[in-house]
């Protein structure tokens, strides 16, 4: 049990930790430095280079992102998709609640209805285009 829990840990995400793996998805084989150079181009709130290189250090820790080095920067690719990320947070999610997905799913289900109708309606649609649902 404790095994999981450490796992959980592990992965969780801070909102920056986030913000960068949107980036890298976004933009495979990007530097620390193009990240901090498009971050600070688009917002009030400036960051400082050790900060973002920190956030890649510790996605790299995790797991979440690869490194390869060239003369002078590390460039960065994701280990995985976002819909690979998102299929293995939801497993962990549905394991947690020993295997019983109905909770979960019908919180999504709740969630989707009250924050945006038309989301929940999507997922219904690709549900059905997937096959799992008639």
């Amino acid at each position: 049990m404790a095994d999981k829990k450490a796992s959980h840990a592990e992965t969780q995400l801070g909102p920056l930790q986030r913000q960068v793996l949107e980036y890298v998805w976004d933009n495979p084989g990007c530097t620390a430095r193009d990240c901090v150079d498009a971050f600070n181009s688009q917002s009030e709130k400036q960051y400082a280079y050790t900060t973002i290189k920190t956030v890649f250090d510790v996605l790299h820790k995790k797991k979440l992102v690869s490194r390869r080095r060239t003369k002078t920067a590390y460039h960065y690719l994701p280990r995985q998709s976002r819909a690979g990320l998102l299929k293995e947070r939801l497993s962990d999610l549905f394991s947690r609640f020993r295997g019983d997905a109905a909770p979960v799913a019908s919180s999504l289900v709740d969630a989707l209805q009250e924050d945006d109708p038309e989301q929940l309606k999507a997922l219904i649609a690709e549900l059905k285009e997937r096959g799992h649902i008639k």
